[in-house]
């Protein structure tokens, strides 16, 4: 069983009574940690911190609304007082989210108790631990984020996206000709080489692409 040096203050935050409830038999059950107190809401937390000076504060983070946007900025500077670590599910958007606020430290449901101790041991001791799968998350966000998945339409020259779009309101090789002074050879072969980039067969595929990309209104 895992042993701390010394006590270990922990102030629990959380709605959710069965990860609690998880959570105080775990701690109760280990030498050295000591629940000081538990919040139900973030009016409580908020109130107790200061009062409970604890070592360490565990926070679930479907809280309540504590990390909500309309109170994440009042929340993060609370929380840039005190040890925090915020446990979650594993909801990668919302990990990426948080992993930038005032905490030192972020672990998901899914680690090993052992995980959950390292965490507790190493912020407790002045460290930060963002547990592997939290950092996995972060990698893989991080990359798709800063690199993007480029879109089909992207690689249309402007000319190409201009006669995509007359295409896509039904107008003819012709009548685009006619509206662009441009030979009617010219606006197929510019037809040719949209549908092939756009990976399309027709027109009508032309427009249900346009529909699916939000690059026209439906009538």
């Amino acid at each position: 069983m895992t042993k701390f040096s010394s006590s270990v203050k922990i102030l629990l935050a959380g709605s959710q009574p069965l990860i609690l409830g998880g959570l105080k038999s775990l701690i109760s059950h280990t030498p050295g940690m000591e629940i000081c107190g538990e919040a139900p809401d973030p009016v409580a937390l908020i109130q107790l911190a200061p009062v409970l000076n604890p070592d360490l504060i565990m926070i679930d983070r479907v809280f309540d609304g504590f990390f909500d946007e309309e109170s994440l900025e009042e929340h993060n500077a609370f929380m840039a007082g005190y040890k925090v670590l915020i446990m979650s599910d594993f909801e990668k958007e919302s990990i990426y989210k948080l992993h930038k606020l005032h905490i030192s430290g972020f672990i998901t449901t899914l680690e090993t108790i052992e995980d959950l101790m390292n965490a507790i041991r190493t912020i407790t001791s002045g460290g930060k631990y963002f547990s592997t799968k939290v950092v996995e998350v972060l990698i893989e966000l991080s990359f798709k984020k800063s690199n993007p998945q480029k879109l089909l339409h992207d690689s249309l020259s402007d000319r190409e996206m201009e006669i995509f779009r007359l295409v896509t309101q039904g107008k003819s090789t012709k009548a685009i000709a006619d509206e662009l002074c441009l030979s009617t050879h010219t606006v197929y072969t510019h037809r040719k080489n949209i549908l092939k980039k756009l990976s399309c067969k027709n027109a009508t595929d032309l427009i249900n692409y346009a529909y699916s990309q939000g690059l026209m209104e439906k009538e």
